[in-house]
């Protein structure tokens, strides 16, 4: 189920996913669904919530051509809100063909397209019934140890820290430690940006996880 790679406007060049949803997969035509760079066509398909969790699982697992850092920006601006979605693209120097995250070219002229299915949910999910989640209990502060992951660097810089702290200073111990400096760093965290007054608690940020970092274009 991974993409095949063929050259640009002929047709060659494009990561096109062989991936389907399921027989009863419907596109509905004039209909959209998302805002800014995540506006796709909106769709329909007898499917669970968990199900789709499942296919979008097996499609980012199956993406096997292509450049892995390209895939990973184009999976976080997925996950992230529209605004915040623009800003990992440009920042990866990846640019839209149709205004939609759903046709992506990268730096060298490959084309990746992106199922509206993988980028929005369905209009609907059969008789589901709406359960409110809460949101997970604040911790004031704890030592926590985070990976900070930045596309071209081929290993996380792992950090340790206390959640207390701004994020301002997670930028500058980073910055340090991979000799960069702070001010053209923006970090990203859950699908949003870190701003450098907010504290590392108030993000949710907790112990093991994944903070992404982009150095800014001079």
């Amino acid at each position: 189920m991974g993409g095949n790679c063929t050259k640009s406007e002929s047709d060659e060049n494009v990561i096109r996913p062989r991936f389907t949803i399921g027989k009863d997969y419907q596109e509905l035509p004039n209909q959209f669904t998302g805002e800014g760079v995540l506006k796709t066509i909106s769709w329909k398909a007898t499917i669970t919530r968990q199900q789709l969790e499942a296919k979008r699982i097996e499609f980012w697992r199956t993406r096997t051509t292509g450049r892995r850092h390209i895939w990973l920006a184009i999976k976080s601006a997925i996950e992230a809100d529209a605004a915040t979605a623009k800003v990992l693209l440009e920042m990866n120097e990846i640019k839209l063909r149709n205004e939609s995250i759903t046709m992506c070219e990268d730096p060298h002229g490959t084309i990746y397209e992106i199922p509206p299915y993988i980028v929005n949910d369905p209009i609907y999910f059969p008789n589901e019934k709406k359960v409110m989640v809460p949101k997970p209990a604040l911790i004031e502060n704890e030592l926590v140890t985070l990976k900070i992951r930045r596309a071209g660097k081929e290993h996380d810089t792992v950090i340790q820290i206390e959640t207390k702290n701004v994020s301002r200073v997670l930028k500058e111990m980073y910055a340090e430690k991979d000799g960069l400096d702070p001010d053209t760093l923006r970090l990203f965290f859950s699908g949003k940006e870190l701003k450098d007054d907010q504290t590392l608690s108030s993000c949710y940020v907790r112990n093991d996880m994944v903070v992404q970092a982009f150095v800014k274009p001079a």
